[in-house]
């Protein structure tokens, strides 16, 4: 009797040791709801003006209201909703990582400027290569086998040459880049244009613009 008594005790210990871990679990749970509640609160708070001023006892004042009219030196900082609020699309530095843009084109006509004014429509960046350069020549080659303009590079793709307004925006769309300019991104456009040097390459072709 005495050891079934013994063990009787020893089970409800266990019980009531079971019974604080839970308590005490419950207890943790409800504690960490109320820091990300008061976390989130706090981050909410930020989203609008922090006035910093000093009463007539100098005492420095923080608050998201403005002080009474006779406070002056009031210091007054802006905070944004979210500290990713303008900056640049995540998707859109992807695509640039990952399909930087190239334009080779010239003074070529309707089809040139027409693929400048599409990728400065979307406002994505790119760099034009002129071929009339001997080295972009050289490059332009070594992608279409031939001099002619304007072709578009996205990466490694397939270049296309030619401009077509619809295959154009497709391979934009597929390489993930914006059909509108993304606000708070940098501006899109291409870089400057090296003026042409003393021993110039051939002149290249024209695919026509559709």
């Amino acid at each position: 009797m005495r050891c079934c008594g013994t063990m009787a005790w020893q089970v409800l210990h266990i019980e009531a040791d079971c019974a604080k871990v839970f308590f005490m679990h419950k207890h943790v749970m409800k504690l960490r709801i109320l820091i990300c509640a008061l976390l989130f609160s706090a981050c909410a708070s930020l989203a609008g003006n922090l006035f910093r001023w000093v009463d007539s006892d100098g005492i420095v004042h923080y608050s998201d209201q403005p002080p009474p009219p006779s406070v002056k030196n009031v210091e007054e900082k802006k905070f944004g909703a979210s500290v990713i609020e303008g900056s640049p699309s995540y998707a859109l530095q992807q695509a640039v990582k990952n399909f930087p843009i190239t334009l080779f084109a010239s003074d070529c006509g309707a089809g040139c400027t027409r693929a400048r004014e599409l990728l400065d429509k979307r406002g994505v960046p790119f760099t034009e290569k002129d071929p009339i350069q001997p080295e972009n020549a050289d490059e332009l080659k070594k992608i279409v086998g031939d001099l002619v303009v304007p072709v578009l590079v996205l990466g490694n793709t397939q270049p296309l040459r030619g401009f077509d307004e619809s295959s154009w925006n497709n391979a934009l769309n597929v390489a993930g880049y914006p059909s509108a300019p993304v606000p708070g991104a940098p501006a899109g456009g291409r870089t400057p244009r090296p003026q042409p040097s003393e021993a110039p390459a051939p002149t290249p072709a024209t695919e026509p613009a559709y």
